[in-house]
């Protein structure tokens, strides 16, 4: 799913991205993007983000419902080296079935985080 197709959001902006299309920027601690609607099927078990970071990164919150909602996982994202360096952030998430809207509630220090790219959801473990 790419970052930039939110139904709503907070404190993020898009831009231009080196790996085509725009991507989700300017992150900072307490930032959200909501995508409505989400089907997860008969459930999730990972998570992988496309990111970049000049900075050390930061954690993207994996909740439902409500940026206050259950918490299914946590995905940390470490420092690439640059703002259009892409890398994959992955971490599991448990929970999850049916229909929901996924809110990914942006967490870390102070300044600009990373950016996103896209996400995707897998039946897997992301070990």
């Amino acid at each position: 799913m790419e970052a930039e197709s939110y139904n709503n959001q907070s404190g993020v902006q898009t831009e231009s991205c080196t790996e085509g299309g725009e991507n989700v920027g300017y992150i900072e601690n307490g930032d959200y993007a909501v995508y409505s609607n989400i089907d997860f099927g008969s459930g999730a078990a990972s998570f992988q983000a496309r990111v970049a970071s000049a900075t050390s990164g930061g954690n993207i919150e994996i909740r439902l419902d409500s940026l206050t909602g259950t918490l299914i996982g946590t995905c940390p994202v470490a420092g690439t080296g640059g703002w259009q360096t892409w890398a994959a952030a992955t971490c599991n998430v448990s929970g999850v079935s049916g229909k929901h809207d996924l809110y990914l509630k942006f967490t870390g220090g102070s300044g600009y985080l990373f950016n996103l790219n896209w996400f995707k959801f897998g039946t897997g473990s992301s070990d």
